[in-house]
């Protein structure tokens, strides 16, 4: 069926007109001048063939017919708009996949300030114990842990791990030092417990890692290391806040790069929203402080 309407922009116009009762305020609420108002309100009196306001020396009185059509365009424009809610929604979210440890010691105690910035960009934090691959689709961006060997368009560098131990400052009876770490119990972040060997191995101390106590993330190892239960080895990065706050303390300053680095990813061939592109820079902008933390332990 074809809809014989008027023009679309003259009612826009003639809606906000009809709610302020004021060529004025109408032209600054929309952002065009006062003569472009005015303008479309007379293409859409002269579509219909009959007044809408009467113009006298106190400004503008809206007509009957005008009354009855403000009303009617009201409600269309309000179904339009609840019409168009749902994938407005979707395009304003930008979603992250990432691994718990990084989302819970870093990405979230900052995303309220991005939110606070740019209070219409959603942003929805997807944690999962897997890495996500390079070609997953339903995420706009991903943070990586591995050895970078990615299409360089698609990723940047965030900074790279490196790690050492850290402990409660009551563990040990508020006593442990660097000389005990062969006693201690260790907290190993991942099954493998290849963090505690290369830490080892390029440290020069030997520590037996056989033992200890296992986990499947680091966040968890991180907080049986804040409760006392031993000394865990950490990226300094991701334990920075612990530390500075004293829940941790570093019972031997002696960190080691471990060779792999944090990613941002970008699914390749995806077109790269306006909200994306904020979140994208946003994060490489906060991370450069991960990089300078880096730098000091690394000298």
């Amino acid at each position: 069926m074809t809809r014989r309407l008027p023009s679309l922009n003259a009612l826009r116009c003639f809606e906000i007109v009809a709610a302020q009762l004021s060529i004025k305020k109408a032209a600054a609420a929309l952002n065009v001048s006062e003569s472009a108002v005015s303008r479309q309100v007379k293409i859409l009196e002269d579509q219909l063939g009959t007044p809408l306001f009467q113009r006298n020396h106190n400004g503008l009185e809206i007509t009957d017919a005008g009354q009855r059509l403000a009303l009617s365009v009201k409600e269309a424009f309000d179904h339009i708009a609840e019409a168009i809610t749902p994938f407005r929604a979707e395009q304003e979210t930008v979603t992250i996949k990432c691994l718990p440890t990084f989302a819970l010691r870093w990405l979230l105690p900052r995303l309220k300030a991005f939110q606070e910035r740019h209070p219409l960009v959603k942003v929805s934090v997807q944690t999962r114990l897997n890495d996500m691959t390079l070609n997953d689709a339903d995420a706009d961006l991903g943070i990586r842990y591995g050895m970078g060997n990615w299409p360089l368009d698609c990723v940047t560098e965030l900074y790279p791990e490196w790690i050492l131990p850290v402990c409660a400052p009551s563990y040990g009876g508020g006593r442990f030092s660097g000389a005990d770490l062969p006693e201690a119990t260790l907290l190993h972040p991942l099954p493998d417990r290849r963090d505690w060997r290369t830490w080892s191995e390029k440290s020069g101390m030997h520590i037996e890692t056989r033992h200890g106590l296992d986990f499947d993330a680091l966040d968890m190892a991180l907080s049986a290391a804040e409760a006392g239960l031993g000394v865990a080895m950490t990226d300094v990065v991701l334990a920075h806040e612990a530390i500075q706050d004293g829940r941790l303390v570093v019972p031997l300053r002696k960190a080691v790069p471990t060779g792999i680095s944090y990613y941002l990813v970008r699914p390749p061939g995806m077109r790269r929203r306006r909200e994306v592109r904020l979140v994208d820079e946003w994060i490489c902008d906060e991370i450069s402080a991960a990089r300078e933390l880096v730098g000091r332990y690394a000298a």
